[in-house]
């Protein structure tokens, strides 16, 4: 039998051929497929490694005290503006403006799992619809048809739960396991969508419903959106990829290392990555390449930090445009409470989905579309349900407001656009 590999450890001022910035679905797998492939890969994650044993339940910490977003070392603060003219001030109430798990395995670790795939109309939607004043719009250089391989490679190879809807894009291969349960919100939604002419289906999550690649079956224990799996049921790149790019002996993942420059050499090329390890102290670890995986806030914030005097605007900025049209999910919800109780709190977020609305229509006056989900949205936090979950007349204090919370608690569900 073979032994397996030791855990790479580089030398910071050896070359190696790849770091990756981050760590969560895209840094994630890049280090799987390249070390694979017989590269030298750092992985250079600013948060923790966090094993599933790590992983609690405990509300409080993680949706008050932001456990897996924020920073365990640094007492940073996101700093925010309106405008380029005004002046960024530290954000300090409320969620941070990008809100993001910190770790290795990044957002994928803490994601509620939803893992739809974009369709043909999405790569040609500035062809379709025209321009649009103050936005990038542009046709992607690449179409669905090309992309599908590895949308299905992915699919397969970190294990997505679910069966074809009527609107989905062709599929070259099914999904690898079947959709998960359905909860009393699915099954509403699907009462009232045939009710309405609509096509509820199940939803395709990247939780499994059954063993897959040596990963166990979701344990339905109602902590999916907001935390990481204690079961690695949950397909992050925690759970499926990196595990799988350290056994080869190529990949080091190096947690609490902050990064903040990308070095280039006199001839314009990334020469090494500059970062804070976990004591502070400042680092860089060579490399003949370098992958900025770090998600679409901190990716354009890194390369404009990285400004010299070849690149006075920050790097690959020839354009101007590093950093600009960034577009967050829009969202819009309506909440219901039931007679009979859902448990909504119980299982995944989501078990079906509506899919009618997915491409644009203008006689609704804006522009893109959507989908709608049927969940408890934060159901499965008591605290935040008291918090936030309650109507806005309901009683705040005493028997009456507990006795309100023990009945609503499970029998509310919500549907988000």
């Amino acid at each position: 039998m073979q032994k397996d590999k030791p855990l790479a450890v580089f030398d910071t001022r050896r070359e190696v051929d790849f770091v990756i910035i981050g760590s969560g679905a895209s840094g994630g797998v890049l280090a799987k497929e390249l070390s694979t492939a017989g590269f030298e890969v750092v992985v250079l994650e600013q948060g923790p490694y966090r094993r599933a044993h790590d992983f609690s339940h405990d509300e409080l910490g993680v949706f008050i005290q932001g456990e897996m977003t924020s920073h365990p070392l640094w007492q940073d603060r996101q700093t925010f503006r309106h405008t380029r003219h005004e002046k960024a001030v530290v954000h300090s109430q409320g969620p941070a403006p990008a809100l993001y798990a910190r770790g290795v395995g990044g957002s994928s670790v803490h994601f509620t799992a939803n893992y739809w795939r974009m369709r043909p109309v999405d790569f040609k939607e500035r062809s379709l619809l025209g321009e649009i004043s103050g936005t990038g719009f542009a046709d992607w250089p690449l179409s669905y048809e090309e992309l599908e391989p590895y949308y299905t490679r992915v699919d397969w190879e970190i294990g997505v739960s679910g069966a074809p809807g009527p609107f989905d894009a062709p599929r070259s291969k099914p999904f690898p396991v079947p959709p998960l349960p359905v909860k009393s919100s699915g099954v509403l939604l699907e009462k009232g969508a045939k009710k309405l002419g609509l096509h509820a289906q199940p939803a395709p999550m990247a939780i499994l419903s059954k063993p897959h690649n040596n990963r166990p079956a979701c344990l339905h224990c109602g902590f999916c959106m907001g935390f990481g799996c204690e079961a690695n049921a949950k397909s992050s790149t925690l759970a499926a990829m990196i595990p799988l790019a350290e056994a080869t002996g190529r990949c080091e993942i190096r947690p609490l290392s902050t990064v903040y420059k990308i070095e280039t050499n006199q001839a314009g090329r990334v020469s090494e990555v500059a970062y804070l390890d976990a004591e502070g102290n400042q680092q860089a670890q060579k490399a003949k390449a370098v992958i900025l995986a770090a998600n679409g806030g901190e990716t354009p914030r890194l390369l404009l930090m990285s400004e010299s005097s070849r690149h006075p605007d920050g790097l690959a900025n020839g354009s101007g445009l590093i950093g600009k049209y960034l577009m967050a999910n829009g969202h819009s919800a309506a909440y219901a409470f039931f007679d009979e109780p859902l448990n909504e709190h119980k299982s995944v977020q989501v078990t079906r989905i509506i899919h009618d609305f997915y491409d644009n229509d203008a006689k609704r006056g804006f522009y893109g579309g959507g989908g709608i989900d049927a969940r408890a949205f934060i159901q499965a936090s008591p605290i935040l349900f008291a918090q936030n979950g309650l109507p806005p007349d309901a009683p705040r204090w005493g028997k009456a407001h507990k006795d309100m919370l023990r009945r609503n608690f499970t029998r509310r569900m919500m549907l988000l656009a």
